[in-house]
C-alpha cells in the first residue's frame, strides 16, 4: 500500500495547489522531498531526469521515472551503475506494456514476422524538448523489442521537424536477426490521436488499438468441409482458407495503476520489475541510433 508523503515542484504555486488538493506536505526543496520518501516518482522535463534520479539513487531511494530515462546513453549507463551499487528498484514507465489491449493480445502473439505501427498525436508542447522518437516512438520500440526477442540487424530511418527543433514525424524500419520486420511511424503533428499496433504471425493477424482498448485476432487456416466462416480461395491449386475473427476479453484495468502496482510489488519482493534500467539501455541504444540517423 502506498502512502503519499508529499510533493515538490520548482513552481511553488503548483506545489501548494497539489499539496492542498491531496492533503499532503508541500516540500520546499528537492532534498527535503527525497529525504522524506522511500520511493520517488519523477515526472519532470526529460533534461532534468538524470540529476534528480542520481540524487535519489545515491540516497537509497527507489525510483519510478518517465521515459526517456535520460537524454544521453552516457547518463543512462551512469544511472545503471548507480542502481547496481545502491540495490534500489528503478522502474522506467513504459505504460503501454500494461495497456489492457496489449495484455489481452500477448497470448496470441508467437513468432511475429511483421509489425506495423502508427502512433499519431495532436500537437502538445509537453515533451518537445526531445524528438518524436524519444517522445512517442519509444513506446512502440519497447513493445516491439518485448515481443520479438531478437537482436536488431539493420534500421532504415526517415523523418523531419515541422514546428520544433527536432523531428516531429519519423518512420523507422527495424529488421531483426530472426527475420522479423517492424515498420513504425510516430507523428506528433496529427489532426487526431491514433495508436494502432498490428502484429502479423505465420497464422494470424493481431490488431491492437491501444487508444480505444480494442484487440482483434484474425486467424487464417485451411478451410474445413463444413466451415461457416469467411472463406478465401487463393487459386493456383492452393487450398481454401477460412478466416476466424476473435475478440479477446479486455479487462477494465487502468494501465498507470497496474504499472505502479508492479513497481510496488517489486519493492516489496526486492526483485526489479520489467522496464528496469538494464532493459532501458537496449531501448535507448536503438532510439539514439535512430536519432543520429535522423540528423544525417
Amino acid at each position: 500500500m502506498w502512502e503519499l508523503t508529499g510533493v515538490y515542484d520548482i513552481d511553488r504555486k503548483l506545489t501548494g495547489e497539489l499539496a492542498s488538493q491531496y492533503n499532503i506536505k508541500a516540500f520546499q526543496t528537492l532534498d527535503e522531498a527525497i529525504e522524506n520518501a522511500d520511493a520517488v516518482d519523477i515526472v519532470t522535463p526529460n533534461s532534468t531526469h538524470f540529476n534528480i534520479a542520481k540524487q535519489a539513487i545515491i540516497n537509497g531511494r527507489h525510483v519510478f521515472i518517465e521515459k526517456p530515462v535520460t537524454t544521453t546513453l552516457k547518463e543512462a549507463r551512469q544511472l545503471q551503475n548507480l542502481v547496481q551499487e545502491a540495490g534500489v528498484n528503478f522502474h522506467i514507465s513504459h505504460v503501454e506494456r500494461f495497456n489492457p489491449a496489449f495484455v489481452a493480445a500477448k497470448p496470441f502473439i508467437a513468432s511475429p514476422s511483421f509489425i506495423e505501427v502508427h502512433r499519431l498525436m495532436q500537437y502538445n508542447p509537453r515533451g518537445n524538448d526531445v524528438s518524436v522518437v524519444l517522445d512517442l516512438m519509444m513506446h512502440d520500440l519497447d513493445l516491439a523489442l518485448t515481443i520479438v526477442k531478437s537482436n536488431v540487424r539493420k534500421i532504415h530511418v526517415s523523418g523531419t521537424p515541422l514546428v520544433s527543433a527536432t523531428a516531429d514525424i519519423a518512420n523507422v524500419r527495424v529488421e531483426f536477426e530472426n527475420g522479423c520486420v517492424a515498420n513504425i511511424t510516430a507523428n506528433r503533428m496529427a489532426f487526431k490521436n491514433s495508436r494502432k499496433f498490428r502484429v502479423f504471425t505465420p497464422n494470424n493477424l493481431v490488431s491492437i488499438n491501444l487508444l480505444d482498448k480494442i484487440t482483434e485476432v484474425i486467424k487464417i487456416q485451411n478451410a474445413g468441409h463444413n466451415s461457416k466462416n469467411l472463406l478465401i480461395e487463393p487459386g493456383n491449386g492452393l487450398p481454401k482458407k477460412e478466416i476466424i475473427f476473435e475478440h479477446p476479453i479486455i479487462l477494465p484495468t487502468n494501465a498507470i495503476n497496474e504499472e505502479l502496482t508492479a513497481f510496488h510489488k517489486g519493492i516489496n519482493s526486492n526483485k526489479p520489475v520489467k522496464s528496469g534500467i538494464d532493459e532501458e539501455i537496449q531501448i535507448l541504444e536503438l532510439a539514439f541510433d535512430i536519432e543520429e540517423r535522423l540528423k544525417l
